[in-house]
């Protein structure tokens, strides 16, 4: 019997076998074995079905020849990890870290809201929208939260206030703070997009005494716990308007004005009687 194509030497074993072909034809039309001591031989036989399977093992090939199979990039929110071009066979794949861009969102979702012009003193707006779902103006890490309302009305301390809020470093630098919320939906240290959702606005606090709203306060970050730069640096309607409209005005600049025109505010602040209440 003539078996096509040409036959070359198998490395593991003295047989002759053909390149490539279906292992049915290792079988002649009577049944028998075209090739000696195949059927007793299952060990070996199966090897060797395997590489005819996959297009046949290369003659001469060195046994400890190892490869680095070529992945696909992994994308995460935060940053895109992707191979290098070129890999070794006998090294892992580099790696490159990208940084996501900073890309600023409307923080208010799910209902129509308002804010005014004018704030008592000091600097921040009430937005008003019962009920709208408080997100993340632009990507960031959690720092605070508040999950439930301490504030008394008789004793009134500006540290609780807030009620529950939820305080954020964005990754441009600058903290965006959230108080008065009905829920919140995250935790520190948690790491989040801008338009994840934070909280649901509601009437914690000293809001009780009001209506439903949330209190929006822009400032420089401060280490330790306070909340009298927390609350509010510069004004924020500007930036609201801005994002609303899908521009992406930051406040970067105006909030590292502010720092250094008053570089010892957060001294001041840590140093409050309830300070360690915020």
């Amino acid at each position: 019997v003539v078996l096509e194509p040409p036959s070359t030497l198998h490395p593991a074993a003295s047989i002759v076998m053909p390149i490539a072909m279906h292992p049915k034809r290792f079988i002649a039309r009577n049944g028998r074995s075209l090739v000696p001591g195949w059927r007793a031989m299952p060990a070996l036989r199966n090897a060797i079905v395997a590489c005819v399977l996959t297009a046949g093992c290369s003659a001469g090939s060195d046994a400890s020849e190892t490869s680095v199979a070529t992945s696909q990039p992994a994308v995460t929110f935060a940053e895109i990890v992707a191979p290098s071009s070129t890999v070794p066979e006998t090294a892992a794949a580099t790696t490159t870290t990208m940084r996501r861009p900073l890309r600023y969102v409307f923080p208010f979702a799910g209902t129509k809201v308002s804010y005014g012009r004018r704030h008592h003193d000091y600097p921040a707006t009430d937005v008003f929208g019962c009920g709208a779902n408080v997100v993340a103006p632009i990507g960031g890490t959690i720092e605070q939260t508040r999950i439930i309302d301490p504030w008394v009305a008789r004793t009134n301390d500006p540290a609780t206030r807030g009620g529950k809020y939820v305080s954020m470093l964005g990754d441009d630098g600058v903290r965006y703070y959230f108080a008065h919320l009905e829920s919140v939906d995250v935790r520190p240290g948690d790491v989040v997009d801008g338009g994840t959702l934070l909280g649901v606005m509601g009437q914690t606090g000293n809001a009780q005494k009001s209506v439903c709203h949330t209190h929006f306060g822009i400032s420089w970050p401060c280490d330790g716990v306070e909340w009298e730069v927390r609350r509010g640096e510069v004004w924020p309607w500007k930036y609201l308007d801005a994002w609303r409209e899908g521009e992406q005005l930051s406040p970067v600049d105006e909030v590292a004005a502010g720092e250094a025109e008053d570089p010892n505010a957060c001294n001041v602040a840590r140093s409050a009687t309830s300070a360690a209440d915020a």
